[in-house]
C-alpha cells in the first residue's frame, strides 16, 4: 500500500529537486567553453547510469560468485537490473517526466538491445579484432554506448522532455 502521508509526499517532490541541485553544482564544474554544449541532464544521466555500471558489476558478483549462476544469466540479469534502475531514476530525477512508463520502458529496451549489439558486442569486438587491446576497446565502445544511449533517452524514450533549467548559485 502507498505512502500518501504529507511527509512521503513531501520527501518524493524534495529528490528531483535535490537532484537538480547537484546536477547543477556538477554542471558548473564542466569548462567554460564546454558548458553550454553540455546538457544538464547530461550530467545527471552520467551520475544515474555510472551508479548503474556499479549495480551491474555487484549484481554479476553477487549472482555469478555466490548465487552459482551460469555466467550468461549472471550478465544478462545484472545488465537487465540496471537497466531497469537507469530507466526509473533517469524518469523520476533527471529528466522528470510522467507519461507512459509501458511505452518508455519498451523504448528504452529497444534502446538497450541496440546498445548492447551495436556497442558491446559489435564496436568492441572489431577493435579488438584490430589490435586494440581488449579493455581499451571495452572502455571505447563504453563511451560510444554511453552517447548513444543518451541521445536516444533524450530524442525517442522521453520524447518531448524539456531541459531543465539550472538552479542559481547559492553563496
Amino acid at each position: 500500500m502507498p505512502d500518501n502521508t504529507p511527509d512521503a509526499s513531501r520527501s518524493r517532490s524534495r529528490a528531483p529537486e535535490a537532484f537538480l541541485g547537484l546536477m547543477t553544482v556538477l554542471h558548473r564544474l564542466v569548462p567554460a567553453p564546454l558548458r553550454p554544449r553540455v546538457p544538464l541532464t547530461f550530467v545527471g544521466y552520467v551520475l544515474i547510469n555510472g551508479s548503474a555500471f556499479v549495480l551491474d558489476i555487484v549484481c554479476l558478483s553477487v549472482f555469478y560468485n555466490h548465487l552459482h549462476w551460469v555466467y550468461q544469466v549472471s550478465v544478462t540479469m545484472g545488465y537487465a537490473v540496471a537497466g531497469v534502475y537507469s530507466l526509473l531514476l533517469n524518469r523520476w530525477l533527471n529528466f522528470q517526466v510522467s507519461g507512459h512508463l509501458a511505452l518508455q520502458g519498451s523504448r528504452y529496451a529497444v534502446g538497450l538491445v541496440s546498445q548492447y549489439v551495436i556497442f558491446i558486442l559489435g564496436l568492441s569486438s572489431v577493435l579488438h579484432l584490430a589490435g586494440v587491446n581488449a579493455e581499451l576497446a571495452r572502455v571505447v565502445s563504453a563511451c560510444c554506448e554511453g552517447i548513444y544511449l543518451y541521445v536516444l533517452m533524450r530524442l525517442w524514450v522521453f520524447k518531448g522532455a524539456s531541459e531543465p533549467a539550472s538552479q542559481p548559485a547559492t553563496c
